[in-house]
């Protein structure tokens, strides 16, 4: 799989499920990318709001915590531009009608030349609760749903075109935590900045103790298919 198509592009759009998924996913691929000049822009589908085991904690205050967590995060890897749609946690699969029409109006608006986001079709033979995750699988369709079909058709949410959205036709799409991938992106110049920017997770991270290990680890496995010893793996649909 060539890489091409992510350093030629110029505006990348990242559309993921939860914080952190960013970060954890392409965390290393965003901050190449931004260093090259090239536009990114998140999209959050959730902002976490039920990832704790804190019965103190509300839905509203892990929102506005778990928000400005990824907003520290990802000014680490320099993208200023975060989306968040405010879903609820765990119920992306039965929210797809809205969220896809939400992410058809972004696309339309922001023109992306390509989407990272996580593969819809990944685990279906793993037992990985990490793949198996309904709102990562729910994003990927969605977000393949409106990339694909929607966003560049005049007969999808034509009150967004009459809004002065026009059709916009994503060239690719890159995904993550795929079990087939067919290409990786060397982090090595760029792993310490995704170790700094999981660590601004504190409430998700904070008590993991060998954290860097542990991404390392990550990296490590996903290069050594292509020979790079510090890597992101992702499928590409073009």
């Amino acid at each position: 799989m060539s890489t091409d198509l992510l350093w030629s592009a110029r505006h990348v759009m990242v559309i993921v499920a939860h914080p952190d998924d960013a970060e954890i996913q392409c965390g290393g691929t965003v901050a190449r990318l931004v260093s090259q000049g090239i536009a990114v822009s998140y999209v959050l589908c959730t902002s976490g709001n039920r990832g704790t085991n804190d019965s103190t904690m509300t839905s509203d205050q892990l929102t506005h915590l778990r928000e400005a967590e990824q907003r520290t995060a990802a000014e680490c890897l320099g993208v200023s531009d975060v989306n968040f749609l405010r879903y609820d946690d765990g119920d992306l699969t039965y929210a797809a009608l809205p969220l896809r029409r939400e992410l058809t109006r972004l696309i339309r608006q922001q023109r992306p030349d390509v989407i990272v986001t996580h593969d819809p079709f990944a685990g279906l033979a793993r037992y990985d609760v990490c793949y198996l995750h309904p709102d990562h699988r729910a994003t990927g369709q969605v977000a393949f749903e409106a990339a694909f079909f929607c966003a560049g058709g005049s007969l999808f949410y034509p009150d967004q075109i009459v809004a002065g959205f026009a059709p916009h036709q994503v060239g690719a799409l890159y995904l993550v935590m795929s079990d087939v991938p067919d290409g990786c992106v060397d982090i090595g110049a760029t792993f310490a900045a995704k170790v700094t920017a999981i660590r601004a997770h504190q409430s998700q991270w904070g008590r993991q103790p060998d954290l860097e290990d542990f991404f390392r680890r990550m990296a490590e496995q996903a290069g050594a298919r292509w020979g790079v010893p510090l890597g992101e793996s992702y499928r590409l649909m073009r």
